[in-house]
């Protein structure tokens, strides 16, 4: 089976090429020009080709016959992206892609699209008021952001309908890569380290009254050695969160792509267990063996966490790496 992976240089489009060279299928890697993976997707067995969203023809060689197109190509919050960039990239992008499909694909089995957890993200968490997020939760546009990833899902179903390409959602939750987990100025380092959370806090160009709030907690850990933080409430009690692999995640795009019964369907993809902020920062500043302190702060980032029980049902979903090994991965020897 010759299976195209768009944004295969990514965190979870890298392990999911690796995932389907391992099955013995044939992978075709769709990577922007001058990507830093290339020479690593190769050495994979990757056929590799460079191209754009913004460019429909640097798809029709990867496109031509292929029998299944995993699309994660996408414009990330935590590249930086804004809202322009994200309409652009990941509702028109996804439309783009599509289009190639039905162009240069007749027979395709399968169109895996990558999601996210977003799609049911308010301002306030989850707007049905329970945890964990399954998919029956409404999809929301809590953010441009998840609203572009609703769009693409809803182009998904239309192809199907309307051309007969035969869809699978993924919708990960929050994907890291171990070594991002201790870098200060990673999304992931920032939302702990003392001096990360402050050089982005402060890079913003109009922060709000509860950023300027947190500032100033901060600032009084600002001098002398680096510090990690949590925040909690006043009844001292931190948010839950889930942080996932992108090894798991790609397992799991993996299986669904090739299930029966994933065809039409939408699926939550997490890791094994969620876990406390405060329980995570503590673990990471005993592995890096400086001060954690808890920061009461009244606006908490919102306690978020993904139900993956269909997933697992359905197509054998079973994510492996925990919040402890991926901390031991960032900080090994301790």
């Amino acid at each position: 089976m010759n299976v195209v992976v768009t944004g295969a240089g990514g965190r979870i489009g890298f392990e999911l090429v690796r995932s389907i060279r391992v099955a013995g299928d044939e992978v075709r890697a769709w990577v922007l020009p001058q990507d830093p993976r290339i020479d690593d997707l190769r050495a994979l067995g990757a056929e590799v080709f460079e191209g754009a969203l913004d460019d429909p023809a640097s798809l029709r060689a990867p496109m031509s016959g292929a029998d299944a197109v995993c699309h994660l190509a996408a414009a990330l919050t935590t590249h930086g992206a804004d809202d322009a960039t994200f309409m652009a990239a990941n509702a028109v992008g996804t439309f783009t892609v599509l289009s190639a499909v039905r162009e240069h694909a007749p027979s395709l089995r399968r169109f895996v699209y990558v999601s996210s957890d977003a799609v049911y993200w308010s301002a306030t968490g989850a707007a049905a008021g329970y945890l964990p997020i399954d998919e029956t939760h409404p999809l929301l546009s809590g953010s441009v952001y998840g609203a572009t990833k609703v769009a693409a899902e809803a182009l998904c179903r239309s192809h199907w309908y309307s051309y007969g390409i035969p869809f699978s959602i993924v919708r990960p939750t929050a994907t890291a890569l171990p070594a991002e987990l201790v870098d200060p100025s990673s999304p992931f380092g920032r939302r702990w380290f003392v001096g990360g959370a402050l050089a982005w806090l402060r890079s913003r160009p109009a922060p709000g009254p509860h950023d300027a709030a947190l500032v100033a907690e901060l600032e009084r850990y600002e001098d002398g050695p680096e510090r990690l933080f949590y925040l909690v409430d006043a009844g001292g009690v931190a948010s839950v969160t889930m942080l996932a692999h992108p090894s798991d995640v790609a397992a799991g795009m993996h299986a669904i792509m090739n299930h029966p019964d994933a065809a039409g369907e939408a699926f939550n993809v997490g890791a094994p267990a969620p876990v406390s902020e405060r329980v995570l920062v503590q673990r990471l500043a005993e592995r890096l063996d400086i001060e954690a302190v808890a920061i009461t702060h009244e606006h908490l980032r919102p306690s978020w966490h993904v139900s993956s029980a269909k997933a697992r049902s359905i197509a054998g979903y079973d994510p492996q790496v925990t919040i402890d090994d991926m901390i031991s991965a960032a900080v090994p020897g301790r």
